[in-house]
């Protein structure tokens, strides 16, 4: 393989002509997930042990309206409460241009208790 577009968290989704593979697995909780083509990989740890659920939701959905363009590339999310790693299977060795695409879905920016989230990203790439 040459290229690798992942849907994280949501079903496959064809956009300018490149198709971004589904991630719609509700499984999260300290875990390895192989993609149905082993293409891709990703692993996930933790528990949201906090919120009184026991069927924990590892997949957000969007609670605004996107009006970006592509925004069925942000409509869901995928959730670990403490790391989220992707493996890219079988890839060509030499140089990749790699392009990370986020969008807020959960936080929002008004004076609820939902605005006061912070994210924190580490971005590893090997």
């Amino acid at each position: 393989r040459s290229s690798l577009h992942i849907n994280c968290g949501d079903k496959e989704a064809i956009v300018n002509g490149v198709k971004y593979e589904g991630d719609t697995t509700p499984k999260g909780a300290s875990m390895l997930y192989l993609s149905p083509d082993s293409n891709w990989a990703f692993s996930s740890t933790g528990n949201f042990m906090d919120d009184n659920i026991n069927d924990d939701n590892y997949i957000a959905s969007d609670t605004s309206k996107l009006t970006m363009p592509n925004s069925k590339l942000y409509a869901k999310a995928r959730l670990s409460p403490l790391s989220l790693t992707y493996y890219g299977l079988c890839m060509h060795n030499g140089s990749y241009t790699v392009k990370l695409h986020f969008a807020e879905i959960i936080f929002t920016n008004d004076r609820t208790y939902r605005s006061l989230g912070k994210r924190k990203f580490n971005v590893f790439i090997q």
